[in-house]
């Protein structure tokens, strides 16, 4: 049989509150027992006591205890005082030769009178005391004139014994039966209500869970409270959430690819009917715009394999420091002729003699700054100029690329780093570029654990400016 949360946590409910009430009932009970028994020796103690104020009216320093042993009639005027109901004398006799545990709860049988040697003159204290297990003797001093004259001796039980302990006994049983049938059903109700609500919170996620593996991103937990099962359903709230988005980029990027891809390929297939159909000959010029197209492909095909790695994390490798003034200084000079074929001058406001050195991944770096080159290159006017800083502080590396004109929208600038965005689309697809570079840059940021912004640029173009934190050995 399966065991199911609720099983479990209603059957511990129950185990645990019978557990505490047999507990409970076999301390009280306990307890009792020795508390009524303390409160009888304690209510004959102070009966003996004023027994013993009495007595000392009999004893003389000639005759000691004489006159109460000749006479057993004052002895038993004495109990009587006391609220005791003494037995006639052949009663007595016929007592004390049983020897009956059953007399034993009468004073008059437990009760002995001492001299001041501790020797019985009244009473048969040691049979007594042979007679019964678990007894104490409790001693009350006679005292005449400031002195100890004699001793009240009375035996006692530490424990209630007898047919009183048994009526006791079977009537707290018969009161317990009741109260833990009450008691259990009670704790029954309470589990299955208790439990129910706890888990209800649970029976919530499973719903959730269930409806989302159907793909209703949609569903969201009603919370209540501020529990860990609540925080849990706030977690699964944003979890469907983020899924949910993430659905919607991932369709967007796959419709995306697809425009980007249908393009050059709708071109190519164009021209290579043309050539089929014998509207074009097979010139150099019709050649060299078919290889076109294939380049476009390629580097589409390049981008979205690199962005892909530098989602996985595989091209990270942060153990070795490396200079980001020689990869700056190396990416420049090798951008160098082609931005001057275009008329497009570098300044470097930086000292590229000084090394900069951070804990980062060579390779990574280097095609972080190739891909700003790049998108400075395509983007940037002919006559233009890039300008390149480096700065270093204690915590940071910053380094910033900025360009002249065109500049960007300022609803552009958010979108920037999206994947496959461009400003001007027919005038990006023109260029070569893709519209992964600048996402490439920021995924290689993020593995860095730096930032990446786009701003104005005073030169009238972008300005790129990224902060890569720098580690301690």
């Amino acid at each position: 049989m399966r065991l199911t949360i609720f099983h479990k946590l209603f059957i511990s409910l129950i185990l645990i509150s019978m557990l505490m009430m047999v507990s409970m009932a076999l301390l009280i009970n306990n307890s009792f027992q020795n508390g009524f028994q303390s409160y009888l020796n304690q209510s004959e103690v102070e009966r003996i006591e004023n027994m013993a104020e009495n007595i000392s009216d009999y004893y003389s320093a000639d005759q000691g205890w004489r006159k109460l042993q000749q006479q057993p009639e004052l002895w038993r005027q004495l109990l009587r005082n006391i609220g005791e109901h003494p037995r006639k004398p052949k009663d007595i006799a016929d007592t004390a030769a049983r020897k009956s545990r059953s007399n034993y709860n009468r004073l008059e049988v437990r009760l002995n009178l001492l001299d001041v040697n501790g020797q019985s003159i009244i009473g048969n204290r040691k049979n007594l005391k042979r007679l019964h297990d678990n007894v104490q003797i409790t001693k009350v001093a006679i005292t005449q004139d400031g002195q100890t004259i004699g001793w009240l001796s009375i035996i006692q039980r530490e424990n209630i014994k007898g047919h009183l302990a048994e009526r006791f006994l079977r009537q707290q049983l018969d009161n317990f039966y009741w109260i833990a049938a009450w008691a259990a059903l009670f704790s029954f109700i309470v589990a299955a209500l208790l439990v129910r609500h706890f888990l209800k919170p649970l029976k919530n996620l499973d719903n959730a869970a269930k409806s989302l593996s159907n793909g209703n991103f949609d569903y969201q937990i009603d919370i209540r409270g501020k529990d860990e099962l609540a925080e849990l359903s706030l977690a699964f709230n944003l979890l469907t959430t983020k899924l949910k988005v993430q659905k919607h980029a991932r369709e967007q990027w796959l419709s995306d690819i697809s425009h980007e891809l249908r393009t050059p390929i709708a071109v190519l297939l164009s021209e290579i009917e043309a050539i089929e159909d014998g509207i074009r000959k097979p010139e150099p010029r019709y050649i060299r715009s078919l290889h076109d197209q294939v380049m476009t492909l390629t580097r589409l095909v390049d981008d979205l394999y690199s962005l892909s790695l530098s989602d996985s994390g595989v091209l990270i490798d942060t153990s070795h420091k490396v200079d980001i003034t020689n990869i700056i200084n190396n990416i420049a000079n090798q951008n160098e002729v082609r931005l001057a074929d275009k008329h497009i001058a570098i300044q470097r406001l930086y000292d590229h003699n000084q090394c900069t050195l951070l804990h980062a991944d060579a390779k990574s770096i280097a095609q972080l700054i190739g891909n700003l080159f790049e998108n400075s290159y395509r983007y940037t006017n002919p006559n233009g100029q890039i300008n390149i800083n480096l700065q270093q502080t204690p915590v940071a590396v910053i380094l910033t690329i900025e360009d002249s004109a065109p500049g960007v929208p300022d609803d552009a600038l958010p979108k920037l780093f999206e994947r496959l965005y461009r400003v001007d689309k027919s005038r990006s697809r023109a260029n070569g570029g893709s519209g992964l570079g600048l996402s490439i840059c920021e995924n290689i940021v993020k593995m860095h654990h730096g930032k990446i912004s786009a701003q104005h640029s005073e030169l009238g173009g972008l300005k790129i400016t990224i902060s890569l934190p720098i580690k301690d050995n």
